[in-house]
């Protein structure tokens, strides 16, 4: 009987592109290698992501019609070979591929490529469309801990800036991503912290030992700390007290133990998150790039701009929603910081 080694090379590789099983080319040794060139490793990306799409609807007004599996993404971006050198040389495939697609009629349409993820700005690159990741993917746990390297840290911040999520019903996704935290806190890797933070906030998991261990690094990198605390506070109101808690003590004996202005500028900023009043550019911060940026920055929340009530509602629905789906529709009741019940007077409400 003839046998799946036994085919020539080009069958062997459209039965694998034409199935979309990943499983095949880890039935045997011999067929990972069969199956592990380059290009055919490119192509299966390809079809898993960029394929998903209608890349043409918007010009022909054919509703857009994604069929992305996030659970087959997901697997994928587990696999060894997909990390930020390959993620780069996918966004430089898709934008060649897009032209293409298009044909002459838009050939001149700017297509962003590659060069949008430099110094990871998240307006540059946010504005790609045509990457095709599903609503939904999981980060794999393999970028959810250290040792972080400056590639690792930035694949992570890009899956988080494209809306991807921690995988916490199944798995040790969630535990992981707490020791990565403090992990990164102590490599001061700001790009990791800046992701898992977003991570963390909207799972209500960051922590009171995390805003501590973050406050103590802050002696080194104060940005450390600024991006666990803003992330922290959006979703104050509804973590638990024993998670997270301002007003613990173990924070404000660490301030009292700075008398000179490090210790005071942590009260402040203490105050300022329990009231979901911390803004992430402080005054003065004109050029934007003291601090790394916000991963959802752009068109879903402008970190430039400072907090209204509107801002305060958009973020906590940004949060709630897992960073993609923002409905703005109908009048909500005023959501009031868990902090801030002490100093309202009925008026307020």
């Amino acid at each position: 009987m003839p046998t799946l080694q036994g085919l020539p090379q080009e069958l062997l590789e459209l039965i694998f592109l034409y199935s979309m099983n990943p499983s095949l080319p880890r039935a045997s040794p011999d067929l990972g290698r069969k199956l592990s060139s380059s290009t055919v490793i490119m192509d299966f990306v390809m079809r898993s992501f960029f394929y998903t799409l209608n890349h043409t609807s918007k010009f022909n007004k054919d509703p857009p019609v994604p069929i992305s599996d996030a659970l087959l993404q997901s697997e994928l971006l587990t696999c060894r070979f997909f990390d930020y050198a390959f993620f780069l040389r996918y966004v430089g495939k898709t934008h060649d591929a897009l032209i293409k697609l298009r044909g002459k009629p838009w050939e001149t349409v700017k297509v962003e490529d590659a060069r949008a993820f430099e110094g990871l700005w998240p307006f540059k690159f946010a504005k790609i469309e045509h990457l095709g990741f599903a609503e939904g993917f999981h980060i794999p746990d393999k970028l959810l801990h250290g040792p972080w390297t400056t590639d690792k840290a930035s694949l992570l911040y890009v899956l988080v800036s494209l809306s991807g999520e921690i995988d916490w019903d199944n798995g040790l996704a969630g535990e992981t991503a707490r020791e990565g935290m403090k992990e990164a806190i102590r490599e001061e890797n700001e790009h990791a912290v800046a992701a898992l933070a977003v991570l963390l906030g909207i799972a209500k998991a960051i922590t009171t030992d995390m805003i501590l261990e973050a406050a103590q690094h802050s002696l080194h990198n104060e940005n450390i700390l600024r991006h666990v605390l803003f992330n922290a506070q959006i979703l104050y109101a509804d973590t638990p007290w024993d998670t997270l808690d301002f007003h613990d003590s173990s924070l404000w004996a660490w301030a009292d133990t700075h008398i000179d202005d490090r210790g005071e500028i942590f009260k402040d900023m203490l105050r300022d998150a329990e009231t979901f009043r911390l803004d992430f550019y402080r005054d003065g911060e004109t050029d934007w790039t003291k601090i790394v940026p916000f991963p959802y920055s752009g068109a879903k929340f402008d970190t430039r701009t400072r907090f209204d009530r509107f801002n305060r509602e958009l973020l906590a629905m940004l949060y709630k929603n897992h960073g993609r789906r923002i409905a703005t529709g109908g009048r909500r009741a005023r959501s009031v910081p868990r902090g801030m019940l002490r100093h309202l007077t009925p008026s307020e409400f």
